[in-house]
């Protein structure tokens, strides 16, 4: 039985000034690669550190308007929502809520949504 978001804890990822305004950089918390986001404004995102397209890592990507581009494809993806937002990515990527208290930048670790099957993916063909 999964556990509601409420009962599951906030955990340290990093201080705020671990990373820079405008760049992301990827953490190792408890089994899951969390990539966080410091967006220009201030406010820190979190995210898996998977694009959803073929599965390589989005840390590195450019981050502009609310959005980070897969560095691979350059797939773009919303930081609030984790909707994608252009091919070659149709899959959304997980959005982990996250609060800073002080200079400690914390994340919820709740289980991302099962993903829906790609509706143009081909049998046997991966790469997507």
């Amino acid at each position: 039985m999964d556990a509601s978001a409420n009962e599951i804890p906030f955990r340290f990822v990093a201080k705020t000034s671990d990373v820079e305004p405008g760049k992301n950089r990827c953490f190792q918390v408890e089994d899951r690669n969390v990539l966080l986001i410091h967006l220009p404004n201030g406010t820190f995102r979190a995210v898996e550190n998977q694009c959803s397209h073929e599965k390589k890592p989005l840390e590195g990507g450019r981050v502009r308007n609310g959005k980070i581009v897969c560095p691979h494809h350059g797939a773009n993806f919303d930081l609030q929502t984790g909707k994608a937002m252009s091919a070659p990515a149709v899959l959304p990527i997980h959005v982990y809520p996250v609060k800073v208290e002080g200079d400690e930048v914390m994340v919820q670790l709740v289980d991302p949504p099962k993903k829906p099957k790609n509706p143009f993916a081909i049998p046997g063909v991966t790469g997507f």
